[in-house]
């Protein structure tokens, strides 16, 4: 009987190793959010094939049939992806290394990074990642709620560059829910005074419809969808299940585009890295030029 003895102890002992970090990866794929989620998923494809390739020598140290081929191309694989992985984020830390030297900056001379406009539904309420991210790369969010400032600021951990309590209640932040064109007002005004590249956080839309019927609701909604666009900003509006009777989910869907934070991040993430790689190419050619 063929046997590689201390081929089979590697093998075993790079088996042990590879399960241990899949499985470390597969709960940091789970519990992460974007970009450390899209991170988790690299170093998790890169361990399976580490492990399948420490498999491989096991079963080439116990019988005469040659598998270096296997081994050979899971290792690689598994080298390279982590390789292209960390350029990857390198790159994003650098990006992120300009914004802050942006944020030294006045906010005349600040530019926002914002590279999407639109207007999206979550199913699902933001995280505070989420909402720290789009204030790190708007010029400024704007967020509209039924629960109030306080309380809301709490739970998200973020201070808005404004805030609106929907509430009867008459305060500096709370506007009536009765009065949509009062909250458009509110909502126009801030794009123009941010310049376009803004963000709009919008909850509590079941709360509209009690004071006003969903054709005001949904025009109004529509309405600013024409204004977030027209100022390449971002409106994300928080619909959670069976608040809205299934026509009326429908025709919101029809202009509001549904997605998730995750998706959103990864997406936004995505073309801020390719305009930095496209402003350094940019950046040399000019040098070049000189």
């Amino acid at each position: 009987m063929y046997l590689n003895l201390l081929g089979v102890l590697t093998g075993s002992s790079l088996t042990i190793i590879g399960g241990i970090l899949t499985i470390k990866a597969f709960n940091y794929y789970k519990e992460l959010h974007e970009p450390g989620k899209s991170l988790a998923r690299t170093f998790l494809v890169s361990t399976l094939l580490f492990t399948i390739g420490s498999i491989a020598v096991i079963a080439d140290s116990l019988t005469a049939i040659q598998l270096w081929e296997i081994e050979l191309i899971c290792y690689t694989l598994s080298y390279l992806h982590v390789v292209l992985s960390v350029i990857y984020y390198l790159r994003i830390l650098k990006l992120e290394s300009q914004k802050t030297k942006i944020g030294n900056l006045s906010k005349k001379e600040r530019k926002a990074t914002l590279p999407i406009s639109g207007v999206y539904v979550f199913k699902k309420p933001p995280t505070p990642k989420g909402l720290t991210f789009l204030v790190r790369h708007s010029n400024g969010l704007l967020a509209i709620s039924r629960t109030k400032k306080e309380l809301w600021a709490r739970k998200y951990q973020i201070k808005p560059d404004k805030f609106v309590w929907l509430s009867r209640i008459e305060t500096n932040d709370s506007t009536d829910p009765s009065k949509l064109h009062v909250l458009q007002d509110i909502i126009l005004r801030f794009l123009q005074e941010k310049g376009g590249k803004a963000a709009v956080y919008f909850e509590g839309i079941e709360y509209l419809i009690l004071y006003n019927d969903f054709t005001s609701v949904a025009k109004f909604l529509f309405s600013i969808k024409d204004y977030i666009i027209s100022t390449n900003s971002l409106l994300i509006l928080y619909l959670s299940s069976n608040i809205l009777e299934q026509s009326q989910e429908s025709i919101l869907l029809k202009e509001f585009e549904q997605n998730s934070e995750e998706d959103l991040t990864r997406e936004i993430y995505e073309k801020l890295l390719v305009s930095a790689i496209e402003g350094e190419k940019d950046a040399s050619s000019e040098s070049k030029k000189e």
